[in-house]
C-alpha cells in the first residue's frame, strides 16, 4: 500500500510574515530560502530550513483569503503539514477505497501536484499530500525551493 514517505514541511498560518520570519532566525536558527506570492489565492509564502526541516509560514495578503480566515477562527500556528507520497494517484485511490475525502488534485507545472486531506481524516490537521515532478522529485530542498520561487 502506498503511504506518507516522509515529511516535506510544517506551513504556519502568521498575520506578519516579516515579524515571523525573524522571530524564527533569531529564535531557532532558521535559515531563509526564499519567498513567493501567491496572488490567486491570496497569500505569500516563505520558505525556511530550521535544522533539517523546512517550515513554511504562510501570510494573508487579503481578508478574504483562506488564510486570513484561519487565523480568524483559530488564530496564529500550524495550518497545515505537507507530507510527500511516491505516488499521488495510487495515495489517492487507497484513500478513497477506504473512504476518505480529498480534495481534486492540484497540478503546479512540472514541479508537483497536491490533494489536501482534511482534519477528520488527517489526524487532527490538514494533510498535504505532494509528489514530486520532474526536476524536483530528487532534488535537495534548497533546489525546490529555488525552482517553486524562480530565484
Amino acid at each position: 500500500m502506498e503511504g506518507i514517505k516522509r515529511v516535506d514541511h510544517i506551513a504556519f498560518a502568521v498575520k506578519n510574515l516579516e515579524e515571523t520570519l525573524d522571530r524564527v532566525r533569531r529564535l531557532y536558527g532558521g535559515q531563509y530560502l526564499g519567498k513567493k506570492d501567491v496572488p490567486h489565492e491570496k497569500y505569500q509564502v516563505a520558505y525556511v530550513m530550521v535544522g533539517q526541516n523546512m517550515i513554511t509560514l504562510v501570510q494573508p495578503t487579503s481578508p478574504e483569503s483562506f488564510v486570513a480566515q484561519f487565523i480568524e477562527k483559530r488564530g496564529e500556528g500550524i495550518h497545515h503539514l505537507g507530507v510527500e507520497v511516491d505516488s499521488l494517484d495510487e495515495t489517492v485511490a487507497n484513500l478513497q477505497a477506504e473512504g476518505v475525502k480529498v480534495t481534486d488534485k492540484v497540478v503546479m507545472g512540472d514541479m508537483r501536484q497536491e490533494v489536501l486531506v482534511g482534519p477528520k481524516d488527517g489526524l487532527g490537521t490538514v494533510l498535504e499530500l505532494i509528489e514530486w515532478l520532474g526536476a524536483c522529485k530528487d532534488a535537495p530542498v534548497e533546489e525546490r525551493v529555488r525552482l517553486i520561487t524562480g530565484g
